[in-house]
Order: structure tokens, then sequence, then C-alpha cells
């Protein structure tokens, strides 16, 4: 019987000091087993990563084929067969956003880098040097090197590294809850006044920034098409997207689509941006691209963009070591295709129509939960301390992180989020199941989000 991992145990540089690790032995579909014979339900496929699941001798079995024949190419020098192919059906699955050239790399943060430096090149090379600040969103996240963190509106993940970020530009993220035009603590009629109103209030506050800044001087508006644990899964209200382009474009300014957490079928549809009639400059995967595997991550650019380049600087002036690397674009080639066989999207969709109808019925009205949000696979539950007001918990009282160690000692694996009420308080979790949970496991994952809440005291 093994025991779990408490620092200073062992050599592993632990994330968390004063926390003790379960030692996971083992995974099948939506569940965990930990060396002791524990059983966990994984409602976050960690980091909303494993879309498929645990435990998938199929996936494995392709992925180490590739493996055996060759160990590592460089990007700079090779191609290879499973990036081609990998290339020619993300671009046939992007058909319909205008995107048809790929970039692998190894991990979201990497990816969202290279596109943030795609989209500066591309105006040097259009002639537009001017053209270099970047315009995102609060609360977000994108990533955890150094640019990314600049780009991220977490300011609790900046206090320690601030002095050695740069400075973007900040707007509003579309967040229901809290959107200042919406009045009605109602559920429905929140929903309804920031569906009505949402867009013109955030469309307006962007059209402020880029009037102040001058359009000259922006390369780059980034965003979630869908918001992860930033604010806990809240959808864009209707039309907000459609209109982002529309305004970017006005201003010559090119819109990157972060999907790093709510693309690759996460959201029912393969690209979050699909539902919402949003055709982004640039596009950014990872997590559920390669469902775990392996650390894979793409970039999605336009060739005509790419022809620009070819004219001037004669390439994309960026490489990482493991660019285009053959075994990474088997691994998401591999998930890819294993999705499109046993038709895992269309499968889904009952069962991710019952599982948030579920959480929204049994958990509205239990203590300290102020909203439920979500779409597909993926939920948000922001807790506040007075549902009324909607006022958030002081970080010092550290809700977040204990009910997730509550609910993780229940057998439960959820990922939370602090700090997006205002920056430094405010609450939620965020699940994001396998897409072939099974409607047992659907109604499973339910009852044990609401023991725990029930069973839960700070």
């Amino acid at each position: 019987m093994s025991h779990p991992i408490h620092y200073p145990e062992g050599n592993v540089l632990l994330r968390n000091l004063n926390k003790s690790y379960p030692v996971i032995s083992h995974g099948s579909g939506v569940h965990l087993f930990d060396e002791t014979g524990k059983r966990y339900f994984d409602a976050s496929g960690g980091a909303l990563v494993t879309t498929l699941g645990h435990g998938h001798p199929e996936l494995a079995d392709r992925v180490a084929a590739q493996m055996k024949k060759v160990a590592y190419v460089n990007g700079m020098q090779f191609t290879s067969r499973p990036m081609e192919a990998l290339a020619a059906n993300l671009a046939k699955k992007a058909s319909s956003l205008g995107l048809d050239r790929v970039s692998l790399l190894a991990s979201g943060s990497e990816a969202i880098e290279a596109a943030i430096k795609f989209a500066r090149q591309l105006w040097v090379d259009r002639g537009f040097p001017s053209k270099h600040k970047l315009i995102t969103r609060t609360p977000g996240y994108h990533g955890n090197t150094l640019y990314a963190l600049s780009a991220s509106g977490r300011p609790h993940y900046k206090k320690v590294y601030g002095p050695l970020l740069s400075q973007v530009l900040t707007v509003s993220a579309p967040y229901g809850y809290r959107c200042p035009v919406v009045q009605s603590n109602d559920i429905e009629e929140m929903h309804a006044e920031y569906h009505e109103k949402g867009a013109e209030f955030y469309l307006k506050e962007l059209e402020t920034l880029i009037e102040h800044e001058g359009a000259d001087t922006i390369s780059a508006f980034l965003l979630e098409p869908v918001s992860g644990s930033s604010t806990g899964a809240w959808v864009p209200p209707k039309g907000y997207l459609h209109r982002v382009q529309e305004l970017c474009r006005k201003h010559e300014i090119l819109v990157i689509a972060d999907e790093v957490m709510c693309g690759a079928g996460r959201t029912g549809k393969f690209f979050a941006s699909e539902h919402f009639d949003f055709k982004p400059d640039l596009l950014v995967m990872g997590k559920g691209l390669n469902a775990g595997l392996m650390p894979v991550a793409a970039v999605l650019v336009k060739k005509t963009d790419v022809d620009t380049m070819k004219r001037s600087s004669g390439g994309f002036l960026h490489a990482q070591t493991y660019m285009q690397t053959p075994s990474m674009a088997a691994t998401a080639l591999s998930v890819i295709e294993y999705m499109d066989e046993h038709q895992v999207l269309q499968k889904a969709e009952v069962v991710s129509d019952h599982w948030l109808s579920e959480l929204k019925s049994h958990l509205h009205a239990l203590p300290f939960v102020g909203s439920i949000t979500g779409i597909g696979h993926m939920a948000g539950i922001e807790f506040v301390e007075n549902k009324a007001s909607k006022a958030p918990f002081p970080i010092a009282k550290k809700f977040a992180q204990k009910f997730v160690q509550h609910a993780q000692d229940q057998g439960l694996v959820i990922w939370p989020n602090y700090g997006q009420a205002d920056g430094v308080n405010g609450d939620l979790v965020i699940l994001g199941p396998s897409l072939e949970m099974s409607m047992q496991e659907a109604d499973e994952c339910v009852d044990l989000l609401k023991r725990a809440i029930l069973s839960f005291s700070l």
C-alpha cells in the first residue's frame, strides 16, 4: 500500500509544498485510481485536458507505432507523413473558418506566444511596423510563459513576476454573473439581460480603447471564444464575437482565438468559434487536441498571410525544438481520427445536455452556489458568500482551494480558480469531464458534486 507524497519527501519539486499528493496508479474512462486503490471521478480532466478519458490502448498503440519509426526530426529540416496528415485534417475541419496552415508546438503557452509573434511579423511584412500592441481581456488566461502571462488577465498571477512582464491593453471579458449592465439576480432574467445588453456594453469598451490607443498601433486582439476557468465557462453574449470580428477588421486589427481549453470538441463542436459565426485570423489549440497523451498544441493561420511572409521575410521567423515533431503530430492525428471514427461529438451531445441540466436543477439552490453556466462538456460554478448581493468570499478564506481539496478527499476531481470577481476575490470551479462520459456517469458526477457542496464548511 502506497501513501501520499508530502514535501520534503522525494525529489519532485511539488507545486504546493504544503499539500499531500496521492500517487496515481492508473485510470479507466472517467475514473482515476491511486496506489491505495482509492477511486476518483475525474470531472475536470486535470485542467480540462483528457477529453477522451483514461486508459485508451488504441490511442496509445497508434502513437507508439510512430515512435518506433523515428525518435525525432527537427521541423526546420524535415516534415513527416503524420505532420502532413494532421495539418490536412485540421485544415479541412477549419475550412469554414478560412484557416488552412498549421504549426505544431508543445504547449498552449508556446502556441499563444507563436500566434502573437505571427501577428506582429505579419504587420511588419505588410509594411505597418507601428502595429505592435496587443489587446486582451480580464479576467482571462492564456498561459504561463512570460508574454502569455503578460496577456493573462489575472492580477494575482502577476504579483511575483510583475517586473518581468510586458504591458498589454485590456478590456473586460464577457461575464454574465458580474456584467455591469445586468441588474437581475434571477438566473433566467440574468441570462436574458446579458444576451440582450451585453454585446453592446463590451463592444463599446473595446471601441473606446481602440480609438484612444490608435488602431495604427494595435496588432491583435487575443480572446477565448468561450472563457475557461477565468469566468467559469461563460459564453459570450449574442452577437458579441461576430461584432468583434467586424470591428477589428474595420480597424485592421487581427483577432486571435485562444481555443486551448474550449477547442477540440469541448463545447460540442470541434472549434468553439463555430458556435458564434466567428472567423478569427489565427486560432490556437492545445489540451483536447492531445487528450492528455502527450504535450501538443497548434496554431492555425491563413495561407494568404503565409504568402505575405514568403514575399517579404521569406518565412515565419519563429522556431522551437519540438515544432512539427512526428510523434506529437501522430498523437493529435490519432485523437482527431478516433473522435471521427467513434462519432464522439455526436454521441456526447445528448449526455452534455442532460449533464448541464442536472447540474443546474440540483445545485442552484445549494449553499454558496451563485452561478452555474456551461456549454457542451464544460461547466463552471461560482461560489459566493452572499447569494443575494453576489458578494464573494474574501480571498483570505481560500474557499475554492479548500473546496477542491474537500471534493478530492471525497473522490471527485475538479479544477479551481479564484480572484475572478474583482481581481483579488472570487471563487469558482470548472468541470470538463471526458467527452465519452455516459449518462449514468453524468449523474454520478452531479451527485458527487452535490454531496461535496452539502458536506463542505470553511
